[in-house]
């Protein structure tokens, strides 16, 4: 897993070289709206997009993570469906669901099942690397799913260039992420993590609790403000010493937000002891979005580490594929 995350930046770069040199089929049918369908890891990469896009696009981008598709699905919806392994149950019969409803759709896929009925359907496959981990693949993932909205002229090509600088902003800073990294893995050893960052940054939040969960066995829970300051704030008038509270900086121009923060961190931290903010370099969400997932991607392992937990075995998880598979 150590040489995985150190070469996520090199892994950025060969997916760009990838896209540039990949020819999508074009859509007969005008796009009225779009689907990232996919489960874990190959979810995520859907919903860091749909934050990275969402003032970008003129139609709606819906994430699905479910068996089921929206009963909207129609020959004018965009369905990319992604699954690491191809043969993710919930990602598989939404795919069967996509050809019914005659949607057009793209792959995104290491091979399995998927890839096989892809190919059968005439149906465009963007690859993913092999022989990985699949939330090993989020580099690869994410930017198969910006260049097939580029394809389709729903986004521009700036997002090439927006990847680039988070690619040499990672590498020059790798040292000191990583000597951060394990800084913070050592502060929250033994404490119950939870995550607090703005929405523009909740995909990236909840990243970082998926790969506490699958890398450091870890359990945690995350939240957005100002959402917080609706409920969760009150929670907090009970002392928590177990708790570790890790805050991205949110980097907005709002100033009520801001005081929101402040306020809610003021108070957070008479309850507990444990509290840390994460800061992202960078001059767009996307970009610091990177960064942040880098961060914590190596908070992660270090925390593996220090625990002495493997982070590359998902035991329950291949528990539950395998009960899933014996009562097909």
């Amino acid at each position: 897993m150590y040489l995985i995350i150190k070469k996520f930046p090199q892994s950025l770069q060969d997916a760009i070289s990838l896209v540039k040199k990949t020819k999508l089929s074009h859509i007969k049918n005008p796009i009225h709206n779009i689907i990232i369908t996919g489960m874990g890891s190959s979810g995520i990469a859907g919903s860091l997009v749909k934050n990275w896009v969402k003032d970008k696009l003129s139609v709606p981008l819906t994430i699905n993570h479910d068996y089921t598709l929206p009963a909207y699905v129609n020959e004018h919806t965009l369905l990319i469906v992604v699954s690491y392994s191809g043969n993710t149950q919930e990602t598989l019969e939404a795919f069967q669901t996509g050809l019914k409803k005659k949607a057009s759709m793209i792959v995104i896929t290491s091979g399995g099942e998927l890839q096989r009925m892809a190919q059968e359907h005439a149906i465009d496959v963007l690859p993913l690397p092999k022989f990985l981990p699949p939330r090993a693949s989020l580099d690869h993932a994410i930017v198969h799913l910006l260049f097939i909205l580029y394809f389709h002229h729903l986004i521009s090509w700036e997002f090439v260039s927006e990847i680039q600088s988070a690619i040499q902003i990672i590498s020059d800073k790798q040292a000191s992420i990583q000597t951060e990294a394990e800084q913070v893995a050592k502060k929250i050893k033994g404490y119950l993590p939870v995550i607090y960052t703005t929405t523009p940054y909740e995909s990236v939040a909840i990243r970082f609790r998926q790969q506490l969960n699958e890398n450091s066995k870890q359990l945690c829970w995350h939240h957005i403000f100002p959402e917080i300051n609706h409920n969760e704030i009150v929670g907090w008038e009970t002392n928590y010493q177990n708790l570790a509270v890790i805050m991205f900086n949110s980097y907005t121009e709002d100033e009520r937000l801001e005081l929101q923060q402040k306020i809610a961190q003021d108070i957070i931290k008479k309850h507990t002891n444990n509290f840390t903010i994460l800061c992202a370099q960078g001059q767009t969400e996307l970009i610091r979005s990177l960064y942040l997932i880098h961060l914590s991607d190596w908070i992660s392992f270090y925390l593996a580490q220090t625990t002495g937990v493997d982070p590359v075995e998902v035991k329950s998880i291949d528990q539950i594929k395998s009960a899933l598979y014996a009562n097909k």
